[in-house]
C-alpha cells in the first residue's frame, strides 16, 4: 500500500534553498508561550512513564470542550486515532467524500473495508449537500460507516450542526457509524455553530475527532483527541490502542494552555485580517480560481502551468492536490500564513502571471 502524500515538507526542501511553506495548514503564530512553558515543566518527568490513561489531560480537555472526560480518549495526533477507531469499528463498507483527507481511505483499506466515494461538485464549490448524501445512503444499504472532515480538507467547506444532526439521526436509525473529523474547527470564529461536540448524545453512533496539532502549531509534538458517545466505546478503544502512545510533554499539558484567551484572540484577528487580504489580492488574478473558504486554507484551480513547480522555483511550497480522489491536475491548496509571507506569495503569483 502506497503512503499518502501530505504537505509540510518545507524544512526538507529548504536544506538547499530558502523555502516558504504554504503546504501545511499550521497556525503561523507559532507554538504558544504557555505551551512551551508547560513542556519545560515536564522536562524533569522524562525519567517516568506517562500516565497510561492520561487522566489529567483528559480532564483538562473535558473542561475545554465541556465534555465528560470519561468519554474522551487521547492519541498521538488525530491520524493515530483515525486508524485505531476504524480498526475498532471493523467496517465492511465505508463512504468517504471526494475530495477529502487521504488517511481515511488508507485506514479503511488497511482494516479490510471496501471504500466508496461521494463526489463533491466543483459547480457547487465542493459544498456538501447533506440531503443528497442521505438520499445516496437510502439506495446504498451496504454502507456501515461514513467519515466526514468538517471543515473539509482540502476544499475548506463546512456543514453546520443542524445538517450534521440530520445525518446523525439517519445514521442512528440505520445502524451506520458517523465519524466527524473536526481537525480545523478551532480556527473558526463561530466554531460552536459547526462543531458537533455539544450535540453528541449517549445513543448516537457518532464519533468526533479533534486535533490540537494545527491550532497550537505542534506537528512535531502530535496530539489528538476522540470524543465518544459512551464509556463502553472508550474502553474498547483503549484495548486497541498501544500503551504510552502519547508522550510526557503532551500528556502533561497544563490547563492554562487550553485557556489561553490571548492566543485565541490573536489567532482570530490574524485569520480574519489575512483571509480578507488574500481574497482581495487573489480576486485580482483572473487566471487563478480560488474557492470559498471557511478556514485557514484555500483550494485553488490553475490549469495553464504546473503552479506547484513554478512557485517552488521561486521559493514557495504549496500543496499539489492532484493525488486527491475527486481532483485532477491543476488543483492546489495554500495555507493562510503571516502577512509578510502572504504578501510574498501574492508577489510571486503576480510575477508568474505577468501582472
Amino acid at each position: 500500500m502506497s503512503q499518502v502524500q501530505h504537505g509540510g515538507y518545507g524544512r526538507e526542501l529548504a536544506s538547499s534553498v530558502p523555502i516558504i511553506d504554504f503546504s501545511a495548514n499550521i497556525n503561523p503564530l507559532g507554538t504558544p508561550d504557555k505551551l512551551i512553558q508547560s513542556i519545560k515543566k515536564s522536562l524533569s518527568n522524562l525519567i517516568y512513564y506517562p500516565d497510561v490513561n492520561y487522566r489529567s489531560l483528559r480532564k483538562n480537555l473535558g473542561q475545554l470542550y465541556h465534555f465528560d472526560p470519561e468519554q474522551i480518549w487521547i492519541g498521538n495526533g488525530s491520524v493515530d486515532l483515525i486508524f485505531n477507531i476504524i480498526e475498532v469499528l471493523q467496517s465492511k463498507n465505508a463512504l468517504l467524500l471526494a475530495p477529502t483527507f487521504g488517511e481515511y481511505e488508507h485506514a479503511f483499506t488497511k482494516s479490510g473495508a471496501k471504500v466508496e466515494h461521494f463526489y463533491l461538485s466543483e459547480q457547487n464549490n465542493f459544498q456538501l449537500d447533506i440531503n443528497v448524501l442521505i438520499d445516496t445512503l437510502k439506495v446504498n444499504h451496504d454502507i456501515d460507516t461514513i467519515c466526514l472532515c468538517n471543515p473539509n480538507n482540502p476544499t475548506a467547506t463546512m456543514v453546520n450542526t443542524y445538517q450534521l444532526r440530520q445525518l446523525a439521526n439517519y445514521c442512528n436509525d440505520n445502524g451506520i457509524w458517523l465519524i466527524i473529523d473536526e481537525a480545523f474547527n478551532d480556527f473558526i470564529s463561530d466554531k460552536e455553530k459547526y462543531s458537533f461536540v455539544q450535540e453528541l448524545q449517549d445513543d448516537d453512533s457518532v464519533i468526533i475527532i479533534k486535533s490540537l496539532t494545527k491550532y497550537y502549531a505542534i506537528p512535531g509534538l502530535r496530539l489528538g483527541m476522540a470524543l465518544l458517545p459512551n464509556k463502553y466505546f472508550v474502553n474498547t478503544l483503549i484495548d486497541y490502542s498501544e500503551p504510552w502512545s502519547v508522550n510526557t510533554f503532551a500528556a502533561e499539558l497544563t490547563p492554562d494552555v487550553f485557556n489561553d484567551q490571548d492566543y485565541a484572540l490573536k489567532t482570530s484577528q490574524w485569520l480574519s485580517s489575512e483571509k480578507a487580504y488574500l481574497e482581495k489580492e487573489l480576486s485580482k488574478i483572473p487566471q487563478i480560481k480560488f474557492f470559498p473558504s471557511a478556514v485557514n486554507y484555500y483550494l485553488l484551480k490553475y490549469r495553464e502551468k504546473d503552479l506547484y513547480q513554478e512557485l517552488l522555483n521561486k521559493g514557495i511550497l504549496i500543496r499539489n492536490c492532484d493525488n486527491y480522489v475527486g481532483l485532477t491536475k491543476g488543483y492546489y491548496r495554500i495555507a493562510v500564513k503571516s502577512h509578510l509571507e502572504n504578501r510574498q506569495l501574492i508577489e510571486k503569483l503576480n510575477e508568474l502571471m505577468g501582472s
